[in-house]
């Protein structure tokens, strides 16, 4: 459906359990062989919080979906995003942070 934009996805099967079990993301991080500590867990719900949260990742709620502030904030949202710009941003700060130990 998004020829060349994901390189990954992965969804509910036998093997990987729903959301807010930490399958999904966990496979993910595991095949690029990423520190899931390393990752960024965008979502739009408190499952989708729940779930980044259980695979050990940062987790970033965004504000353009279905669900409310306070229910990112209230399942573990580590921080929000207005708009699909901010990630970018967000990840800049967070990387930049970790690369002078300032947090």
């Amino acid at each position: 459906m998004f020829p060349d934009m994901f390189h990954m996805v992965v969804g509910q099967s036998e093997k990987i359990r729903k959301k807010p079990a930490p399958d999904a993301p966990l496979s993910i991080a595991g095949e690029f062989g990423v520190d899931p500590r390393e990752c960024m867990y965008v979502g739009d719900s408190g499952t989708d919080m729940k779930t980044g949260k259980a695979a050990g990742m940062y987790t970033v709620g965004v504000l353009w979906g279905y669900r409310s502030e306070e229910e990112l904030k209230e399942n573990g949202a580590d921080e929000l995003a207005e708009r699909p710009a901010d990630l970018f941003r967000i990840y800049e700060r967070i990387t930049a942070e970790e690369n002078t130990g300032v947090q």
